[in-house]
């Protein structure tokens, strides 16, 4: 017990991950476990017993826990690899002491497997597949080392769920922390990434040279950038939520870059630096969309043929900017800083809704002029460098009110404060008056 606890100490003061570990005599080895397992069978680990990795599952079985069995990994390979079709992993909890982020915890090589309910704590990787299509990965964890409260450097983490090559697969209902980044794609088409969290990582999501890829549903928050989907055609985002992605200057909630006739839709950005940030990108619906109190809500760059529609701009600092984009179309969405006049009462102005980027051009060739934002001289500075305003951002029919209830009664909720602190102060000063007019009439 001297010798394990000794060990512990010095895992930790390394950098380790902070939990006690089996010794060598307590933890029972896996893999004769598995190679006694016949195919179709199910492999039952003891809850609360510690199992030794690494394992690798050459035949079609089954391994559970019948509570939450406990899998250490201290080697260079995985703790279990999947190397058969057909293989269930469940409710297993890995302890994977291994540092380098390019290897996972879990491997899998092989297509129609499951892999639910695990809790992984890595401070490599945590669930990869190569070459591996057809598989469900579904409700487990990933959670990344703390390294006793000190943050660990990006490039030092893996990646909380990693495809590379792999199709057709499903990434459901999973928790990622403080990992690299949370869902990573590559090369790997058709895949469905829904209902997932991932927090405290550098991107929660990031989609690369993959076709059709499904996010729906997925929330992230505290990471660099949320969602990050990057040459990708046909791809479907819709119904995310990324808040207070700000970690530095290059956070964006939803970033889309050479994305290319795509769906992105009924998604809520809230908080963040960037909202949506797009770059040479074409022929993408944006709509019923949520951009709701971020600095820049809009950010587009060298993008043509998109649509904006049906959407909500409020409480953002910088509603939207447009550099080197043309043919846009804007139609039907709610600028919370416009007023507009509805003569016929459909619900959309008859006054177009246009951005002047003159702030934005100014800030980008010298930057200290931030300070200067929504100054009262910047209005007067505007309209003497009036320029042409053919390739302003405009709105065609801006919608009168926002077209979310939820928005709506968050936005009234949230000036409750406000209401309440004029009415105590107003009530203050009427107290105050009457006592003073009192006692000026009874002197």
């Amino acid at each position: 017990m001297a010798v394990k606890a000794a060990l512990a100490i010095a895992f930790v003061l390394a950098g380790g991950l902070p939990w006690p570990f089996a010794s060598a005599e307590e933890a029972v080895p896996l893999q004769p476990l598995i190679d006694r397992t016949a195919a179709g069978e199910t492999l039952v680990l003891e809850s609360g017993r510690t199992y030794a990795g690494p394992a690798v599952v050459a035949r079609a079985i089954a391994i559970r826990s019948d509570g939450e069995a406990i899998v250490e990994n201290g080697g260079a390979l995985p703790a279990i690899t999947l190397e058969a079709d057909g293989v269930v992993l469940k409710d297993l909890r890995i302890r994977d002491l291994q540092k380098d982020p390019k290897q996972p915890a879990v491997l899998v090589r092989s297509d129609r497997n499951r892999i639910e309910g695990m809790r992984i704590e890595t401070r490599a990787g945590g669930i990869y597949l190569r070459n591996a299509d057809d598989n469900e990965i579904r409700n487990n964890r990933v959670e990344g080392a703390n390294a006793g409260g000190r943050k660990i450097a990006y490039s030092k983490r893996g990646n909380g769920i990693d495809l590379l090559a792999s199709a057709r697969n499903v990434i459901e209902g999973n928790e990622l922390v403080r990992v690299h980044d949370g869902v990573y794609l590559e090369s790997s088409n058709e895949t469905l990434v829904k209902n997932n969290f991932a927090a405290d990582s550098r991107y929660g999501y990031h989609v690369m040279f993959s076709g059709k890829p499904q996010l729906l549903d997925n929330a992230g928050e505290r990471n660099v950038t949320g969602g990050m989907v990057m040459s990708v055609e046909g791809a479907i985002v819709r119904g995310n939520r990324f808040v207070k992605q700000s970690e530095n200057v290059n956070s964006q909630g939803i970033l889309l870059y050479d994305v290319h006739r795509s769906e992105i839709s009924r998604n809520r950005v809230e908080g963040n630096r960037v909202g949506f940030y797009i770059e040479n990108s074409t022929g993408n619906s944006l709509t019923d969309n949520e951009t709701i109190r971020n600095f820049v809500g809009l950010q587009m760059i060298r993008s043509t043929g998109n649509l904006f529609r049906h959407s909500e701009f409020a409480g953002n600092v910088i509603q939207a900017q447009s550099t080197d984009s043309k043919d846009n179309r804007f139609e039907g969405n709610y600028w919370d800083d416009f007023a507009g006049l509805d003569a016929n009462g459909d619900g959309y102005s008859d006054l177009s809704y246009e951005i002047d980027p003159f702030f934005l051009q100014l800030t980008k060739d010298i930057e200290p002029f931030q300070i200067f934002f929504q100054s009262p001289g910047l209005p007067f500075l505007a309209q003497m460098f009036h320029a042409d305003t053919a390739r302003w951002l405009k709105d065609a029919r801006p919608l009168m009110e926002p077209p979310f209830r939820e928005s709506a009664e968050a936005g009234f909720g949230g000036r409750w404060p406000t209401l309440l602190a004029g009415l105590l102060l107003f009530a203050a000063s009427v107290t105050i008056l009457y006592r003073w007019g009192y006692r000026q009439n009874h002197e």
